[in-house]
């Protein structure tokens, strides 16, 4: 019987784990708030005294104010006509909440540079992770310096804090409070002194809180929490929990949206297009991949014709519908390369992507699947307005006029349907006193009393009329008198 011989191997020897202590793998969030983004988002740079308003408590209050209109005592939260009477000569805008959503996602894909993680949860303010970066960008003073400074570019004020806890970030932003807080437990000792409304509580809790003789956030933390919470609500120890690190605060992550962009070089230069467009086409291709695997269409897209010794010539297409089609997105662009006059030789395409949206199947009809579309008429007018120019065709429209004369534009819209109306679409140029005729009025009446405010006003009672030979008119008189009829319009 043989005999097992066991094998003692010498044991590895411990070794450290390979993963960050634990303070270097916590979050570290830079906040970046812009304390006058109400104004800048409107695009409002005027010297004078200019307030942004916005309804709360059944009236208007000043949201933020220009430092011309501040200077004068012009504060936010101030009843708007509070503060007219402190400055007389104050502007009210009303503010554009979707104007500065619409800046901060601009403002946010700028600082995607610095991390991936973004979130627009805080109001005017953009929430940065950046543990992770702090190396690439030489330590926390620098990346927030850096990240400063693409915002001011920008044109827009802006205040930064750092903090281990979003909501400690943004109150230290707010505050103006730029030195870095990098441990968690240094929280309590940076925020202390800073006011309970900085919490961004109402006005009511925050007087009750004055009146108990807590004014700080340091006052605040002395309290016992049972006490606390049934005086004053659980919100407000929510908050104090999220600013100190001992609660979590779930955010949202902003995603840039999607764009599409493709460059190609050519072999050698030429100045013939029909060599060209193969490669646009390719590129189109390329497009509608794009588009079919995220299920989208795109509102127009931008051919970009590189050359050596000039500027890029630019062809921008905008479709009455949004499509994603190469062979639809071909056509006009094979339309208006045809026209087109180079200014030097081709050498390299650029195809970029504009108005991405949500692809959507059209409606039809589930007893008339034949019905036909508006698609195939909106593809035939494209192909002649990128034949004939952008100001060839003209489709009327509706006007918010009651006026006949001034109710119909000539204006070209993008999509949609022609004005339709109820009125005659024949109107004279200019109505016409009509001559002793035998017509019959029907009684149906229409009275247009209107324009008295723009120097065009108009008083009239108009009837649909029938003349010897059957025509159907549109004849009026002045409102109230037994004046002479004019005609005005003719129906088909």
């Amino acid at each position: 019987m043989a005999l097992a011989r066991a094998y003692h191997f010498p044991s590895l020897p411990a070794e450290p784990p390979c993963e960050a202590p634990a303070a270097e793998a916590a979050p570290l969030w830079l906040a970046l708030h812009f304390p006058a983004l109400a104004l800048e988002a409107l695009g409002v740079a005027a010297p004078e005294p200019l307030a942004v308003t916005e309804a709360g408590g059944g009236r208007l209050r000043v949201h933020s104010a220009s430092a011309a209109a501040e200077a004068q005592g012009v504060a936010p939260g101030m009843a708007l006509a509070e503060a007219q009477a402190l400055c007389p000569g104050l502007t009210p805008v009303n503010r554009d909440p979707e104007a500065e959503q619409r800046t901060l996602s601009r403002l946010a894909e700028r600082c995607l540079r610095f991390t991936p993680w973004i979130s627009l949860d805080f109001p005017a303010t953009l929430q940065l992770e950046v543990r992770g970066s702090l190396r690439l960008f030489g330590g926390p003073e620098a990346l927030a310096e850096k990240a400063c400074q693409t915002s001011a570019a920008e044109g827009h004020a802006v205040q930064c804090g750092l903090a281990p806890t979003p909501a400690a970030a943004w109150l230290l932003a707010r505050a103006g409070f730029p030195a870095p807080v990098l441990e968690a437990g240094a929280l309590r000792s940076a925020l202390g002194d800073l006011p309970v409304a900085a919490l961004g509580i109402d006005d009511k809790l925050t007087g009750r809180l004055a009146r108990a003789g807590l004014r700080v956030l340091r006052d605040l933390w002395r309290m016992p929490r049972d006490g606390l919470a049934r005086r004053y609500g659980r919100d407000l120890l929510r908050r104090l929990d999220e600013a100190a690190g001992s609660r979590p605060q779930p955010l949202r992550q902003f995603h840039a949206p999607p764009r599409f962009r493709a460059e190609r070089e050519l072999a050698m230069e030429t100045e013939d297009l029909t060599q060209v467009f193969p490669l646009v086409e390719a590129l189109l291709a390329e497009f509608e991949a794009f588009l079919r695997s995220r299920d989208a269409v795109a509102a127009g897209l931008e051919l970009e014709l590189r050359h050596a010794r000039a500027a890029p010539m630019r062809v921008c297409l905008r479709p009455r519908r949004a499509g994603r089609e190469a062979r639809q997105f071909a056509a006009l662009l094979r339309e208006r390369l045809d026209r087109l006059a180079l200014a030097a030789p081709v050498r390299g395409l650029l195809l970029r992507s504009a108005g991405l949206q949500p692809f959507t199947l059209p409606m039809v009809d589930l007893f008339a699947p034949e019905a036909a579309s508006g698609e195939a008429w909106d593809e035939l007018l494209d192909r002649l307005q990128a034949r004939l120019g952008p100001q060839a065709l003209r489709q009327p429209v509706l006007r918010a006029d009651h006026r006949p004369e001034r109710t119909e534009s000539g204006d070209a819209p993008r999509s949609g349907e022609a004005a339709r109306s109820p009125r005659p679409l024949w109107l004279l140029p200019r109505p016409r006193l009509l001559s002793k005729r035998d017509i019959r009025i029907l009684p149906e009446c229409e009275r247009i009393e209107t324009g008295w405010w723009d120097g065009g006003p108009v008083r009239r009672d108009y009837h649909v009329a029938v003349d010897e030979a059957g025509a159907r008119l549109w004849v009026y008189r002045d409102a109230g008198t037994a004046g002479p009829w004019h005609l005005h319009g003719l129906f088909g």
